[in-house]
């Protein structure tokens, strides 16, 4: 697709008749036209290579659905991509059913871009009412698959709103896809997409287009996806690692001498364990740990609950932010852009919970699905315009003079919405409290 750019006078009159007096024909003409160029448009900054997915189990809350043996998985997912033209944002949004193009509602936090009158909007990333979770993630090796006469084509990039909005599980989603066909788009972009899937009984496939054919990788066992190479090469590629011990390194112990500086050989400090884990931010590099962390911090430390997995969910992907301008962009790559990670999500099916946080402020804010109405459309702005750091300086009073500690600003918080009430006030709308590990709650 080409672009121009044409100049037009604020006030210029209408090109043609008004909307409503448009053949029906010119009319679907021009939405479809305007469809492939939004999704041209917000297909540019979708261009990214470090995207980042791992799976946290921990164990099933009383009453809620989860895996057959009482597991249920938080999914973390790091978004990272470059800003073209500098007018990319991102919203959070309820996608209501009448909306969706399918039977259910979903929230996805939506890459939106505006220029001048025009915006356009495309989902990477979401969860649908019936706790159904899709991640797109970078995967340039995509072939997709050929068009078909008599079923239906879908581009690549609409899948994602695809599947949420018609898909209730895995399974569905698989007979979903094996119904229709996923294929190329004619985008200026030289990159795919792969999926990781995900739903309340547990299970979790990774999907991919390899020479133009369907690959399911049912994902059950590692629960981790980076992008390029293929998930199967990844999965091998952690043989490379096998050196690397959970353990406190005492092998050579038996080699130890004393010298004048000391016993040698020997560990001084904690961390020689992971010594030869790859540090940098390529798709191998990002696989491999997020696979030895996750699982030695699941050996030594598992998560009790909720809480606990949100808080090694937050760790883990904490290791693979990425600060703006660290990443080099590839200087022969037309529009290639410095990577950084403008978002980071952890949601639960089975909790039906989405925690998502952002650049600058990096608070978890949650939305809890079983408690939002999907007849109904709804947005969050990612970025709030804050850091949201909390000043606690006037929380920091000591004790009074019966010993008593100081009230806190939650205990505070729920003092005064009593008092509110006790008075008949107006208002008892206090602020919800927020807890450190889940953050604010955006409903």
């Amino acid at each position: 697709l080409k672009f121009i750019a044409i100049p037009v006078p604020a006030r210029s009159p209408p090109l043609g008749p008004p909307r409503h007096q448009r053949p029906p024909r010119v009319c679907i003409v021009r939405a479809l036209m305007k469809r492939a160029i939004q999704l041209a448009v917000v297909a540019l900054p979708a261009c990214g290579w470090c995207c980042t997915y791992v799976e946290i189990p921990f164990p099933s809350s009383p009453g809620k659905e989860g895996a057959a043996d009482g597991t249920s998985y938080m999914v973390g997912r790091t978004m990272e991509l470059s800003d073209v033209f500098d007018h990319v944002t991102y919203d959070v949004e309820v996608v209501p059913r009448n909306a969706s193009g399918g039977k259910y509602g979903y929230v996805a936090p939506l890459s939106k871009l505006e220029m001048q009158n025009f915006t356009a909007k495309s989902a990477f990333e979401g969860m649908n009412e019936k706790g159904f979770t899709v991640s797109a993630l970078a995967f340039s090796e995509s072939v997709y698959e050929a068009k078909g006469e008599g079923v239906e084509n879908i581009g690549f990039l609409l899948l994602v709103e695809k599947l949420l909005a018609n898909c209730d599980s895995v399974d569905t989603a698989l007979q979903y896809l094996a119904s229709v066909r996923v294929v190329p788009m004619a985008l200026p972009i030289d990159e795919g997409i792969h999926w990781a899937l995900a739903d309340t009984s547990g299970r979790s496939v990774v999907v991919e287009y390899l020479e133009g054919h369907r690959v399911v990788h049912e994902n059950s066992a590692v629960r981790v996806m980076t992008n390029d190479p293929n998930l199967r090469w990844h999965w091998r590629n952690l043989n490379t690692y096998t050196n690397v011990n959970p353990e406190y390194p005492h092998q050579n112990d038996f080699l130890g001498v004393d010298t004048a500086v000391g016993r040698v050989p020997r560990a001084v400090g904690h961390g020689w364990n992971l010594f030869g884990l790859p540090g940098d931010l390529s798709p191998p590099s990002r696989f491999v740990r997020m696979f030895y962390l996750r699982g030695y911090a699941l050996h030594r430390a598992p998560p009790r609950n909720t809480s606990d997995a949100i808080v090694l969910g937050t760790a883990l992907l904490n290791n693979v932010f990425i600060p703006l301008g660290v990443v080099a962009p590839d200087p022969l790559t037309k529009g290639d852009r410095f990577e950084y990670t403008p978002y980071a999500v952890l949601k639960s099916s089975q909790d039906m919970t989405m925690l998502i946080r952002a650049y600058r402020n990096s608070q978890w804010r949650r939305i809890d699905l079983s408690r939002v109405d999907f007849n109904v459309a709804q947005a969050w702005p990612l970025e709030d315009g804050t850091e949201g750091i909390l000043d606690i300086t006037a929380a920091g009073r000591a004790p009074d003079r019966q010993g008593r500690a100081p009230e806190t600003l939650v205990e505070r918080a729920l003092r005064a919405r009593q008092a509110g009430r006790s008075s008949g006030g107006l208002s008892t709308r206090g602020p919800k409290p927020a807890t450190a590990a889940c953050g604010a709650d955006l409903r």
